[in-house]
């Protein structure tokens, strides 16, 4: 078998942890793949014995795990949703028409009735079906670099069966661009006057709390909770003062309005906003021999399921 030669397909189920039967088109165009085909909590027999030694142990539990990245990209039509789509939503997100509908689609998180998924892997002949999957989300723009979301399952496990590969059909992915000064316009926190700050990265973390679950009349994995953090690194100047305008919670919290553009073509245009950041924590760094600051962010909501929004248009 050779390690090289691995997809996976991906499709939201209508039914939880029901095989959705995948075709050519739910390939996900994916970097970083890395599958976990069986694992989950064990307990130990915890026998009495004459002599003293290893004990056997048994899955409680068992379900598997994949995990991998996914360009940041439109879809090349500003009314389409990108092929990555369904993915996004197994991480508990809502997607909706922004009006008009040629603003895009709008991605935002849920508290309720979250999408499952079914993944199915294959590494040169090797299948692995993962049923009833719920995942996490971050993404990551970096200079120099191409974004990338980063996506991390579980579901529930099935053995593998060797069978021949579905032909993957990636031709609804769009090619991203990287993260410049020309491909990335818009970089706002707090706005005026932090309009042009001068941003080397920024990531952001769903959080989510995702528990596989096994009881008696149920076996799911579920979403309980959602934290959303991030970080920012960005060059330091005299022009603000970022200890008494935002990093400060002793005396009273700030909280900021993010806003990132990244892309200039209409259908490959992603926007992150984002209403109250705060910043939690700064700490410094030299960056081609430059002072640079690197903060912690938390995402709050203001009016619920609103910390942030992926708008694709």
């Amino acid at each position: 078998m050779l390690y090289a030669q691995r997809n996976v397909f991906s499709k939201i189920e209508s039914v939880y942890a029901t095989d959705p039967t995948p075709v050519g088109t739910d390939a996900v165009l994916t970097s970083n793949l890395a599958l976990t085909p069986y694992t989950g909590p064990t307990v130990s027999r915890n026998l009495n014995r004459s002599t003293i030694g290893g004990q056997q142990v048994i899955n409680t539990n068992p379900y598997a795990t994949v995990r991998f990245d996914v360009e940041v990209a439109g879809s090349g039509t500003a009314t389409v949703v990108p092929a990555y789509s369904e993915i996004l939503r197994a991480c508990g997100m809502s997607v909706t028409a922004a009006s008009p509908l040629g603003l895009g689609q709008i991605y935002a998180p849920l508290s309720s009735s979250f999408p499952s998924i079914t993944h199915w892997t294959w590494i040169d002949g090797q299948k692995q079906v993962m049923n009833g999957a719920r995942g996490n989300m971050s993404l990551a723009l970096t200079r120099g670099d191409v974004p990338r979301y980063s996506f991390e399952f579980m579901g529930r496990y099935a053995r593998p069966t060797y069978t021949a590969v579905l032909s993957a059909n990636v031709s609804d992915y769009t090619a991203p661009v990287a993260v410049t000064n020309t491909n990335t316009p818009t970089f706002t926190l707090g706005g005026s006057p932090l309009t042009d700050l001068r941003v080397e990265s920024f990531s952001l973390n769903m959080g989510n709390n995702v528990i596989p679950r096994n009881v008696i009349n149920s076996e799911e994995v579920i979403i309980t909770d959602r934290n959303v953090t991030g970080s920012v690194t960005f060059e330091a100047t005299t022009s603000k003062n970022w200890f008494a305008g935002g990093v400060e919670s002793h005396a009273g919290i700030t909280a900021l309005a993010l806003n990132i553009v990244h892309g200039t073509v209409s259908g490959n245009i992603v926007k992150i906003s984002a209403p109250a950041v705060q910043i939690t924590n700064i700490s410094e760094s030299n960056s081609d021999g430059l002072f640079v600051y690197t903060c912690d962010l938390a995402f709050v909501p203001v009016s619920g399921n609103d910390e942030f929004t992926i708008t694709t248009y």
